[in-house]
């Protein structure tokens, strides 16, 4: 077959990609910033909260479907697909393989659009995961969060980071160190000690608010990248965070995980205005909470999207949520998630 006619979809795929919380260390895992902040690193843990590709066989053209804003394209090939709108990542990943027709793309984020904790990245990472599969393609991890950053970064036309499509494609709890050309990524199991620790012990709740990462992250790395000292070292700041959040998560104490999350959040709303909301530093500084809660910050660069915290005990859930609601929260299950799954076959 030339390298130009388009393939058919012979079977039904199905793949689920987890989101992710950052539990400190956001930010910092955006080039050049790792590289101007000594011990960057980045701790975060794949969720229950889902992103999800349906590939299946349909006559002659190629379809995408949303599920979120519910439109739909049609083109003679998945190369097909414009490059503007709402399709428009998408429709760059698919470009970077081979064209396919004869299928239909249904695509769907759980979280709500602007959530900060990564949906469009895992969205991406499973239509790359489906496409390989349909293709009969296997990758290492690496390989395919380094594309999708890329594929990312040049159809945003803005800096972007990677730890959102690292939790995608390996699941449980994270820690992540940059190193020039590579990443080292260490893994805790969801089943694990500290992974049922964190389970437990964590808690979701939306603010309503949608954010934009690029416009937070810009307004926080403009100054690193231009050399100002006091911004540099509120960055090795958050560095310091994230270390001892890993160090932490790791030995399973999850209060000195909370005291790590507090300290990183109270660095990082220093960095640009807007990190922060009015709806959540009034949660967070109301007595009702201060003793619930060992530590909470928003998700991504913040400015609204997702509040990610700790319980000081897991039998103050139903209360502090119920708190949550009450403040005008919506409350989300948290659930670890294991890592992506991909079927085929007629079990999708």
């Amino acid at each position: 077959m030339a390298d130009d006619m388009p393939l058919a979809a012979d079977r039904k795929i199905r793949a689920t990609v987890p989101n992710r919380v950052d539990l400190a260390g956001g930010t910092l895992d955006i080039y050049p910033l790792y590289l101007l902040v000594p011990g960057s690193m980045t701790v975060n843990a794949a969720i229950g909260v889902t992103s999800r590709v349906d590939v299946v066989p349909s006559p002659r053209t190629a379809r995408l479907v949303s599920g979120n804003f519910r439109q739909r394209a049609e083109a003679d090939d998945t190369h097909g697909f414009p490059l503007a709108g709402k399709f428009g990542l998408i429709a760059a990943a698919l470009r970077c393989f081979p064209p396919v027709r004869g299928v239909t793309l249904y695509i769907r984020n759980e979280a709500p659009i602007g959530s900060g904790i990564g949906a469009s990245s895992a969205l991406l990472v499973a239509v790359m995961l489906a496409m390989d599969a349909l293709l009969g393609r296997r990758r290492r991890w690496e390989e395919t969060a380094r594309e999708a950053m890329e594929i990312e970064a040049a159809h945003l036309r803005s800096l972007t980071g990677r730890q959102d499509h690292v939790a995608a494609l390996r699941g449980g709890i994270q820690g992540i160190r940059y190193r020039p050309g590579r990443l080292d990524a260490a893994r805790i199991p969801v089943r694990s000690r500290a992974g049922r620790a964190l389970a437990a012990h964590g808690f979701l709740a939306g603010t309503g608010k949608s954010h934009r990462s690029s416009d937070v992250n810009w307004r926080m790395i403009r100054g690193a990248i231009e050399g100002d000292r006091s911004v540099l070292r509120k960055f090795a700041d958050i560095a310091a965070a994230a270390r001892e959040a890993w160090d932490a998560v790791s030995a399973a104490e999850i209060g000195a995980v909370g005291g790590a999350v507090a300290r990183e959040w109270d660095v990082r709303k220093t960095l640009a205005p807007g990190v922060s909301t009015r709806l959540v530093d009034a949660a967070l500084g109301s007595r009702e909470l201060r003793g619930r809660v060992t530590g909470a910050k928003l998700c991504g660069a913040g400015g609204g999207g997702m509040l990610f915290g700790l319980l000081h005990a897991p039998e103050e859930r139903r209360t502090v949520e119920e708190i949550l609601r009450r403040r005008g929260f919506t409350v989300y299950p948290f659930l670890l998630s294991s890592g992506p799954s991909v079927e085929t076959g007629d079990a999708c």
